[in-house]
């Protein structure tokens, strides 16, 4: 064997897998298809739960620089706004042309990780006692194998796991802006604007990410470029950046809503958005990715037998129990966050009651990053989040 496990996919979840299971005694071999330092798009929140993960794993956020999130803020147009702390500590904007190159980095310095990048992997078969990842280098033999190859998994299609997007079809646009470190504060800021969301959030010292998250159609104003649209929504939500220039070009993602048939199965598991997407307005994307790693390292460190297929599969039984356990909660909490947002009539209920009970916001934002359960949260504050 070459490998222990092979990981494909060399950004924050694979990477901190990567760090987490060789610090287990494990020899990782982690396939990236790209170069890093890269940009993609994304909400660029990590949850506390998030930093909690990579604090344990060694690696400071603070330290490094990454802007301060302590709250969320809902708000109307020109209305009423509601802000919940996170109070487990604060979270982070990470913006992923420094937060993926960072952890790649400490992972390839982590002996027993060997990181390999501008090298794709192209099929994934399961052998007697292992797994074989053809590569663009040749192939790599482990006995399992992590996939953490992004919302359109090429892993999940290969192995007949991928399913197509569900429910509404939703878009984002995503760009950012040079703006100081007053502009946003430190928190996020959600503003609900004709039929879409515009999510506001510090990425770095001096730099504002602003996502426009809406169905396929809304997003581009009829007669206008996607960039003159994107704009145009921008300053409608945030005036204060009326004058701050793109720093980058305007990027689009989705549909989203997407889950495989399994998430493990054998000697293969899926992780971060291969195991699932929702929609990118809760911004627990990243954080439920180290949150699976972290388990998924614990559930395949010695003493278990990787050569051994009986002890493999039980350990991807248990991570398919602990997966559905944390998709319900995430699932909950975003079909939620989503019937209040898509009605300005139910947003406005809402932030009412919110106002009068801030607590009832705090406590579901600590149910969507995973530090409460559901069953904690009171009848009051599920009555102030309807608006009584």
């Amino acid at each position: 064997m070459d490998a222990d496990l092979a990981v494909i996919g060399g950004g924050p979840v694979g990477s901190t897998l990567a760090l987490l299971a060789a610090r287990a005694g494990r020899r990782v071999t982690v396939i990236e298809k790209g170069l890093l330092p890269r940009d993609k798009p994304c909400g660029e929140g990590l949850l506390p739960s998030g930093v909690r993960v990579l604090a344990s794993a060694g690696i400071d956020l603070a330290a490094e620089g990454f802007p301060v999130v302590a709250g969320v803020r809902y708000r109307l147009e020109g209305g009423p706004s509601v802000r919940g702390d996170l109070r487990p500590g604060p979270g982070r904007g990470v913006r992923r042309t420094r937060f993926d190159a960072l952890l790649a980095e400490r992972a390839a310095a982590t002996p027993g990780v060997t990181l390999v990048c501008g090298c794709a992997a192209s099929a994934v078969q399961v052998e007697a006692g292992g797994v074989r990842v053809e590569t663009a280098a040749g192939p790599l033999r482990a006995r399992a194998i992590v996939a953490a190859d992004g919302l359109r998994s090429a892993t999940a299609r290969w192995l007949g796991w991928a399913r197509q997007p569900e429910g509404r079809a939703r878009h984002a646009l995503v760009g950012h802006l040079a703006a100081g470190p007053g502009a946003l504060g430190d928190e996020v800021v959600v503003t609900l604007l004709d039929g879409m969301e515009v999510y506001a959030a510090p990425a770095g010292p001096d730099e504002a990410l602003v996502a426009l998250l809406a169905p396929h159609g809304s997003l581009r104003r009829a007669g206008a470029t996607v960039t003159e649209s994107y704009l145009e929504a921008v300053r409608r939500a945030h005036p204060g950046l009326a004058g701050a220039p793109l720093t980058g070009r305007v990027r689009g993602a989705g549909p989203f809503w997407t889950r495989p048939r399994t998430v493990a199965a054998g000697r293969v598991f899926l992780a971060g958005d291969a195991a699932g997407f929702l929609d990118p307005l809760t911004g627990d994307g990243i954080t439920a990715g180290l949150t699976q790693v972290e388990a998924l390292a614990a559930l395949l460190a010695c003493p278990l037998d990787l050569a051994d297929g009986r002890q493999v599969g039980g350990a991807a039984a248990r991570y398919r129990a602990w997966h559905a356990r944390q998709w319900r909660r995430r699932r909950l909490v975003t079909s939620l966050a989503l019937a209040l947002t898509g009605s300005t009539g139910l947003a406005r209920r809402a932030m009412a009651g919110v106002g009068r009970r801030p607590q009832a916001l705090e406590a579901l934002l600590e149910v969507n990053d995973g530090t409460r359960a559901l069953a904690a949260v009171s009848p009051r504050d599920w009555a102030a989040l309807a608006g009584f």
